[in-house]
């Protein structure tokens, strides 16, 4: 049996000595959004006033099959057909030919892309957009569009639109109503003042079926009716065969999907929602939904403070309903606000594998931490965002956040007041190319260049530390009697050059991991 359990002299002087080297940043400290050019990004420019376009906006993934990556931006507040407010949503084509420094939605022809039109006056389609994945196991990504104010059963009942991918083509416009089960299909919300469709997302493959399946939450009930209601999100599986033109909510019953309802009125759950990748490392994915509202158990909980809900996937067990309260840390958490007014989980999303240990991480943005309410000391409302990182080694049933400490996840603290930094928060995939996911986070009230609320965004590069063997977040000589201990296990940690192998080879490579640092 092969082992190791001395530090040879080599090692001992790369201990004794420091290395600490950075290449130059592959992108500027700051990048002014007026000079996008073509060249370095481009402006996609709205129709009409008022139209509200980029109130959402996602990867479209590959809607038209052409393997490249397609963007889908929502814009609520338009009036496709003469309906007022119905909304529209815009779909535009990635290509390899390039872009001009701007691209305007009104000349999308069916080649570049689609402008996708709202039903009824009212609706707000559009106000939430994504990527489905791939819902009908097609082989091509598809998109939902919420319209958390459209009426199917009773007023704001709400509906959600999923349109098929396909390589066939689109015309330069597609109309929602249009969907008939081979194009696309309608989820209709169940109950009166629901507002099913104000947040969406494709939930990953939650119930290990090897098909795709989505998660739709719901407005805050400050914009419906009734104000003093539990609202919902709904998981809706994929599958192969037909959906029909259109699925009622109400008819989840735990084979094509199942529900779930907050925990407390006013809580505001579901009006973010997301796929949490998979956090457990179990094989199966995961999903996460934000409840940043009031909650009526205060003074227990604190007002305001929001809580986010993971639900682990799968394969079985799987009923009509899930009840939260029963997350228990084996089927789930809670990520517990802290303070009065902090709204956690205002925005959720996956953050990918940020600290590149290869288990999927989590992100939240807090964007009213900091406020009078929570810290009348500190900057009111700068927000915070926290990256709770994946891990084998299981989770409780609720994570405080002030628990954070560098090995479980760690806090983004926003800048100056009023940034409301953490608004919106997603991974950002891997922008600067060296293997390592990265977040990207929003602050709309930021002040760039002294334009009031012009907003700014933060792009966060993920890194990983490999030769902290330990994950004590410290590099100590002890790092390197825990890679002994995994080099004679077969462990993971024990390949430190990448090459899919243990071997002698990785006792250098852990000493160049050491001398880099983990800066």
């Amino acid at each position: 049996m092969r082992s190791i359990s001395t530090l040879s002299p080599v090692l001992l002087l790369a201990l004794a000595g420091s290395v600490s080297g950075q290449a130059d940043g592959f992108f500027p400290a700051s990048i002014d959004l007026s000079s996008l050019d073509g060249t370095n990004g481009f402006v996609i420019n709205g129709i009409d006033s008022d139209d509200r376009s980029g109130w959402s906006v996602s990867s479209a993934g590959d809607v038209n099959g052409d393997g490249i990556d397609d963007l889908i931006i929502g814009a609520p507040i338009a009036d496709p057909n003469g309906n007022f407010r119905a909304g529209e949503s815009y779909v535009v084509f990635g290509r390899t030919t390039g872009f001009g420094a701007s691209v305007e939605l009104s000349s999308l022809d069916g080649t570049t892309g689609f402008i996708i039109n709202g039903i009824d006056a009212g609706d707000y389609s559009g106000s939430s957009v994504s990527s489905a994945g791939d819902v009908n196991g097609d082989g091509i990504d598809d998109l939902i569009i919420g319209a958390p104010l459209a009426s199917p059963n009773g007023t704001i009942a709400g509906e959600s639109y999923v349109l098929f991918g396909r390589t066939t083509g689109f015309d330069a416009s597609l109309d929602l109503s249009t969907l008939d089960g081979t194009t696309g299909f309608t989820m209709i919300g169940s109950d009166e003042n629901d507002c099913i469709g104000g947040s969406v997302a494709s939930a990953g493959d939650v119930n290990s079926d090897g098909i795709d399946d989505l998660l739709v939450g719901s407005w805050p009930t400050v914009f419906n009716q009734n104000y003093y209601s539990r609202t919902k999100a709904v998981v809706v599986f994929g599958q192969t065969t037909s959906f029909g033109a259109s699925l009622d909510l109400s008819s989840l019953d735990g084979t094509n999907g199942f529900i779930m309802e907050g925990l407390r009125r006013q809580d505001e759950f579901g009006s973010s929602v997301s796929s949490a990748g998979d956090v457990n490392d179990d094989g199966i994915d995961d999903f996460i939904i934000g409840a940043p509202g009031f909650g009526d158990d205060f003074p227990v909980a604190p007002h305001f403070a929001g809580d986010s809900y993971v639900v682990f996937g799968r394969s079985t067990g799987l009923d009509a309903s899930l009840d939260l309260s029963s997350l228990d840390g084996t089927t789930g958490f809670v990520v517990n606000g802290i303070d009065i007014g902090d709204h956690c989980g205002e925005s959720v999303s996956t953050a990918g594998d940020i600290n590149g240990d290869g288990i999927d991480d989590l992100l939240i943005g807090v964007h009213y931490a900091g406020s009078s309410y929570g810290d009348p000391n500190g900057n009111a409302g700068a927000g915070e965002s926290y990256v709770v990182f994946g891990r084998t080694s299981g989770f409780s049933a609720s994570l405080d956040p002030e628990t954070l400490d560098g090995v479980t996840g760690f806090v983004l603290n926003g800048i100056d007041a009023s940034d409301f930094s953490g608004v919106s928060v997603s991974t950002a995939g891997d922008v600067n190319g060296d293997g390592i996911d990265d977040l990207i986070i929003g602050a709309f009230g930021a002040d760039p260049n002294g334009n009031s609320a012009a907003g700014e965004s933060y792009v966060v590069f993920g890194r990983r530390c490999r030769a902290d063997v330990n994950h004590d977040g410290m590099l100590t000589p002890t790092d390197f009697t825990a890679w002994i201990t995994s080099f004679n296990a077969n462990a993971p940690e024990c390949d430190q050059n990448d090459d899919g192998v243990c071997t002698p080879a990785d006792v250098d490579a852990w000493i160049a991991n050491f001398n880099a640092g983990c800066g």
